[in-house]
């Protein structure tokens, strides 16, 4: 059952794919990013960012080295996106004084303020709703596939917004599908409502996506997107 859902959303992701890269190839040679992604950040600068809330206040996070510090507060891109390819890699400092929540804190939020894929140090730790590649406070991922602090991972997270009808009634839920490290921790999974509260009302329209500042010293790097739609 597993496998032949797998193989249905691996087949959905090539057609996605296919649709997108009818008129150029996605790969000249061996590299990483799809051609047609939008870099958000490159490693030189926060240009694709402000600071969250704004239009145009810079993002006040440091860069260096090819990587970027949470500090100052979240930062969203200028962009705005609904379904979408999200690649992401992140570095978690060693915080062996602090447990729980506290410990190396960040997410990754998608159309806003509303979907977040938990960033959390839980190397070695059963997962739970609130642990790293948790549909924060909704799904627990399937596996614990995180590698220990101090060691890049990645993220790649395919969202498809909630859907409504011409009268602003919902006919679908939001729906993701990540791999943290290379390995399928969420599967289609539906996301019933937004995740920092189930109150919250949900995204009719395109957003930004969000990093998190929650206190932790955090690196980003390498992070990019591909509209599916």
């Amino acid at each position: 059952m597993i496998r032949s859902m797998l193989v249905a959303m691996l087949t959905s992701v090539i057609i996605s794919t296919t649709a997108f890269s009818q008129t150029q190839p996605l790969f000249k040679g061996s590299e990483s990013v799809p051609a047609d992604a939008i870099i958000l950040f490159d490693g030189k600068d926060l240009s694709q960012w402000v600071q969250r809330g704004s239009e145009d206040e810079p993002a006040k996070w440091k860069v260096e080295n090819g990587y970027t510090i949470a500090g100052g507060g979240d930062i969203w891109t200028r962009r705005k996106f609904a379904d979408c390819q999200l690649h992401v890699e992140f570095w978690l400092p060693l915080m062996a004084d602090r447990s729980g929540q506290a410990r190396a804190n960040s997410g990754v939020f998608l159309q806003g303020w509303n979907y977040e894929v938990q960033i959390l140090d839980s190397y070695g730790q059963k997962p739970g709703k609130g642990d790293c590649g948790a549909i924060y406070n909704i799904h627990p991922p399937m596996v614990n596939a995180c590698r220990p602090p101090e060691t890049w991972q990645s993220f790649d997270i395919f969202f498809h917004a909630p859907k409504f009808d011409e009268k602003g009634n919902k006919i679908a839920n939001a729906r993701m599908s990540v791999l943290l490290n290379g390995v399928w921790i969420h599967e289609n999974a539906d996301v019933p409502t937004c995740t920092p509260s189930a109150s919250m009302p949900e995204p009719r329209e395109p957003d930004r996506i969000v990093l998190q500042d929650h206190g932790c010293p955090v690196r980003f790097r390498n992070i990019w997107v591909r509209p599916l739609q």
